[in-house]
């Protein structure tokens, strides 16, 4: 093409995706520390419509914990992604109850809430643990690691296991101290991980840990000045600008270029088979660890019908005989979305109910059958959720079984009708990570379906944009 042409495709392809290149670099560095962000909240209410909470959609209910008072009266704890809160076994009157929990709404996403034989109620939020005295929530202080995300609690008899998304922790009465386990590798274990994985650490730089992530947050910052110069350039064309622009564009480019095609390979086409081959990790990197479970493990209970641990994570489900001894692969179980499982509990019948994004299903696992839940069900009927994001038909975010005549199964989307939500819950507060991940994933542009085609073209338009600008600049290299 004429140099002219070239020069045309660069600045309307780079005019017309310049607020999105932006927004994608500013919620990409936010993303990278979210540690940093996560006491800064926004009201739902200056989101779009669709991230208000209404009929507990949205992870408003993840689960409840049924407790009984001195007095004898039921008391129901309903906590998910906003916090935790209090009613009774009717649903009649909800009431906030987060008076102790960290400021800023990322604390407040409520993983799991547990009550001890003693009657002690402690909860687990994403970033800590929580006991609950007469005067609040006190926090207690636990054995993580930096940046270590809480996926689980749980209990059986005396023994409390806290689980993170690379280790367990386990405590004794009266629950004031952890003990770290590292949980051993299955048979057969093969060091290896999936190439998608690899990339998206690559994208965010977290694939060399904290000076990778400032690398690519030096990257981001470049490819909004390159907006920023080229945007004021087409307003006031100055020699000082272009040099800016140029300048910034030729020794960054590499990188630029690096973390628009690592982020145009996280979402389809090029995602599915990237995700379905594993290589041994890049030596030297944080993949490159001897905890076989790091960053892999979800949720955990116990199985008293067959007296061993049941963990579940991002490879599938696993056994253990006790937390220190090697585990077995559970190969006949239920589908658990990428996403991660929201549900995971006893029916009245003694079978597991597990949910996710992928659905909700009955686990006979005794029998060895797995049921789809809603099959025996009245698609009609308003105790369950209607259909939501086609993730699947059925996108599960909670699911209860403590409220009077009343079973709760939550539609992540749609939500329950189990019980009205109070008004005042439609625009509690999001995190400003959470803001972030929507931004970065064009989820707040439009639905999830949809956010995908626009990611791919969006990806190959600053592709052609900076790839059209840096053979501009050969261009004029050569002809000077």
């Amino acid at each position: 093409m004429k140099r002219s042409t070239w020069r045309k495709h660069h600045k309307w392809v780079g005019i017309t995706i310049c607020f999105f290149l932006i927004m994608f670099c500013f919620s990409g560095i936010i993303l990278n520390h979210r540690n940093v962000f996560n006491d800064i909240s926004i009201s739902r209410g200056m989101l779009p419509e669709k991230y208000r909470f209404h009929n507990w959609n949205n992870g408003l209910l993840r689960g409840t914990l049924k407790c009984e008072t001195k007095n004898r009266q039921h008391l129901i704890f309903l906590y998910g992604t906003a916090g935790i809160f209090i009613t009774d076994s009717t649903a009649s009157k909800f009431t906030s109850y987060n008076k102790g929990i960290l400021h800023g709404a990322d604390h407040k996403q409520i993983r799991n809430m547990v009550q001890t034989q003693h009657g002690d109620i402690f909860a687990a939020s994403i970033w800590g643990l929580y006991h609950l005295k007469e005067k609040g929530w006190i926090s207690i202080q636990l054995p993580t690691e930096d940046n270590e995300l809480i996926t689980d609690l749980t209990i059986y008899k005396d023994t409390m296991v806290l689980l993170s998304r690379s280790y367990a922790y386990i405590s004794l009465p009266p629950y004031k101290s952890f003990r770290r386990i590292q949980l051993q590798a299955p048979n057969n274990y093969k060091n290896e991980v999936s190439i998608f994985r690899q990339i998206w650490l690559l994208h965010c730089g977290a694939l060399f840990g904290t000076i990778g992530k400032l690398i690519m947050d030096i990257v981001g910052l470049a490819l909004s000045a390159l907006c920023i110069t080229g945007i004021w350039f087409w307003f006031n064309p100055r020699k000082r600008l272009m040099t800016w622009h140029d300048g910034i564009g030729r020794y960054t480019i590499i990188l630029t270029l690096l973390i628009t095609f690592t982020g145009w390979c996280l979402r389809p086409p090029l995602m599915i088979p990237l995700s379905s081959c594993r290589t041994k990790p890049i030596p030297g990197t944080v993949l490159s660890t001897n905890n076989v479970w790091n960053d892999k493990l979800r949720m955990i209970r116990y199985d008293n019908q067959n007296s061993d641990w049941l963990v579940s994570t991002s490879e599938g489900f696993f056994s253990f005989k006790s937390l220190t001894s090697r585990p077995e692969t559970i190969k006949n179980a239920p589908p658990v979305s990428v996403m991660g499982q929201t549900v995971w509990q006893r029916d009245v019948c003694g079978r597991w109910l597990i949910g996710s994004f992928s659905g909700l299903f009955l686990w006979d696992r005794n029998r060895g059958i797995i049921e789809d839940y809603f099959a025996g069900h009245p698609k009609n009927s308003n105790q369950l959720p209607i259909k939501g994001i086609p993730i699947s038909s059925y996108p599960i975010s909670g699911y209860s079984s403590d409220f009077t005549d009343k079973e709760c199964v939550v539609d992540y989307t749609e939500g329950s009708s189990f019980a009205p939500q109070p008004d005042e819950f439609s625009n509690l507060s999001m995190s400003l990570w959470n803001t972030a991940l929507e931004v970065h994933t064009g989820r707040i542009y439009m639905s999830s379906l949809a956010s995908f085609i626009f990611i791919f073209f969006v990806g190959l338009f600053v592709l052609w944009c900076l790839i059209s600008g840096y053979i501009l600049r050969l261009r004029k290299k050569y002809r000077n």
